[in-house]
């Protein structure tokens, strides 16, 4: 007795054969094409991701008013505008002077030749618009965040901003502060009830003002691993214009910034001393160990440290939003009154 014959169903049509045999290497062509050019994006961003993504997202989601209705959209939101206004600084900053790179970072874009300098400034222009309208999307306040960053870029990278170590920090902090105010009313549940100057007002980020002082005050821990590199293309910053000076401030502008922190915004005791001990290990280290792949070290914790600066911000607004600037508005108000009242009595 014979075995029955499988069936194996109707073979493939030739057509559908060859259709397959032309796909399937297109689709693959295709999305190495798509893998490599979100690598070439990402490469451009990669080195602000510790120093400036982490954070100004650690800033914006503490000290935005909590949106219990979408909060995990909203923080995505917000780490994607302020992803997407970097990606626009990078553009820039890395096409204006790309033989820099080609010796401190030879990995970046254009230096490692996955895209043409000609083909990083096109897409520089293009980000420029794309970033406003992106930024419109959110709301006019947001817009505004991006179009300071853009004119303090701008400053920074085509007006020899970056060229002079106090107007580097300057800009440095307007720039941070741009950033983290953007970021803020991305991340925040609803900012476009009120009027733009409402919502702008400074009485709504006090804890703007603080870390702005913060950041122009010790931004430059970042320059004195870079003393060399900087020298060639002629920038002029803080560790170069006082050697000696600006190592000897950070074990002392760290710690005192920790102590007035924590002292104004009363943390629990374990994180105001893990705060201001690592302010001094850090300004120690900058004063003792003084070699570059040691500088490269303690700006890695000088990064930490702001971090810890930023959640302190946050405990700030979460506690206390009006609390302090109330306190000094009811000072201001009790001495116009008073010397009013001096006037009035004077007159009569």
């Amino acid at each position: 007795m014979s075995s029955p014959k499988s069936y194996h169903g109707p073979s493939p049509s030739p057509i559908l054969k060859a259709a397959s045999t032309r796909l399937i290497p297109r689709v693959n062509a295709f999305s190495k094409g798509v893998g490599y050019h979100l690598e070439t994006i990402f490469l451009f961003t990669k080195s602000d991701i510790k120093t400036t993504l982490v954070p100004i997202t650690i800033f914006a989601l503490g000290t935005a008013p909590v949106c219990r209705s979408q909060p995990i959209e909203n923080a995505l939101m917000a780490i994607f505008w302020l992803w997407s206004v970097l990606l626009q600084f990078n553009l820039i900053n890395q096409t204006v002077l790309p033989e820099e790179d080609a010796e401190n970072k030879p990995w970046r874009p254009i230096p490692s030749g996955r895209i043409s300098l000609r083909n990083a400034i096109i897409a520089r222009w293009i980000s420029i618009p794309a970033c406003a309208v992106i930024s419109s999307y959110f709301g006019t306040p947001v817009l505004i965040s991006c179009v300071l960053f853009t004119f303090f870029a701008s400053l920074y990278n085509f007006f020899d901003g970056d060229k002079n170590g106090f107007i580097k920090n300057l800009i440095n902090g307007f720039g941070s502060c741009s950033l983290a105010l953007g970021t803020t009313l991305v991340a925040a549940c609803d900012t476009s009830s009120g009027s733009l100057s409402e919502t702008l007002h400074w009485r709504n980020f006090p804890e703007l003002t603080i870390f702005f002082f913060v950041i122009i005050t010790t931004i430059h821990a970042q320059d004195f691993q870079d003393v060399e590199g900087d020298r060639g293309v002629g920038r002029n910053t803080i560790p170069m214009i006082l050697p000696e000076i600006s190592r000897i401030s950070m074990p002392i502008i760290l710690p005192a910034w920790s102590v007035a922190i924590a002292a104004l915004i009363n943390p629990p005791t374990w994180l105001a001393a893990i705060y201001v001990g690592l302010s001094m290990i850090i300004g120690f280290r900058f004063l003792f160990m003084r070699r570059v792949k040691d500088d490269k070290m303690s700006y890695i914790l000088y990064n930490v440290w702001l971090s810890l600066t930023i959640v302190h911000m946050g405990l700030y607004k979460r506690q206390a939003p009006h609390g302090f600037l109330a306190s000094v508005e009811s000072t201001l108000a009790s001495s116009f009154h008073n010397n009013l009242t001096a006037r009035q009595y004077a007159a009569c």
